[in-house]
C-alpha cells in the first residue's frame, strides 16, 4: 500500500514540475521585444515544441542586422510561427538583463512588443507545486480506521 503512495506522488509531482515549467513557457512573452527594427529574421523553420506539449513553435532563424552581420537565432515560445516561413519578420536588439547577472546583454526578438503575463507565470511556477505539495499530504495522511 506505501508503494503504491509513492509511486502516486512521484507521478504527481513529475507532471507538477513538467506543467510548471511548459506553462512558463506559455505566459513569459519576449524580454527584448519591442523598438526600432534593427534587421529581419530570415530562412525560418519551425517545428512543435514538445516541451510546451506540442502547443508553441520552437523556431530557428538568420537575423540579418542592417549592418550586415548575420546572427542565428532561435525561439521556443512561438516568437516566430510557421505563418513567418518564406517572410521577412522585423526584429530589433534591446539591453536586457537576465538572471542573477548585473550585466545587460543584448538580445535580438521580435520589433513587436510581447509582454510577459506576470500573473499568469507566477501562477504556474509557484502555484502547481504548491497545488502538488497539498495533494500529496493527502495522499500520505493516516487515515483512522472507522468505528
Amino acid at each position: 500500500m506505501k508503494a503504491k503512495r509513492i509511486a502516486a506522488a512521484v507521478v504527481l509531482w513529475i507532471i507538477a514540475l513538467y506543467t510548471a515549467q511548459a506553462g512558463t513557457l506559455f505566459f513569459d512573452g519576449e524580454a527584448g521585444s519591442g523598438g526600432e527594427p534593427k534587421g529581419h529574421a530570415e530562412n525560418i523553420s519551425c517545428s512543435r515544441n514538445w516541451w510546451a506539449f506540442g502547443a508553441l513553435w520552437s523556431c530557428e532563424a538568420t537575423i540579418v542586422a542592417d549592418d550586415g552581420k548575420r546572427i542565428p537565432y532561435r525561439s521556443d515560445n512561438s516568437g516566430l510561427t510557421p505563418a513567418d516561413v518564406g517572410r521577412s519578420v522585423p526584429m530589433t536588439n534591446n539591453r536586457v538583463r537576465s538572471g542573477r547577472s548585473s550585466q545587460a546583454t543584448v538580445e535580438w526578438a521580435l520589433a513587436e512588443r510581447r509582454e510577459p503575463n506576470k500573473v499568469a507565470y507566477m501562477l504556474c511556477l509557484m502555484g502547481i507545486p504548491v497545488v502538488a505539495l497539498v495533494v500529496t499530504f493527502r495522499i500520505f495522511r493516516e487515515k483512522n480506521p472507522a468505528t
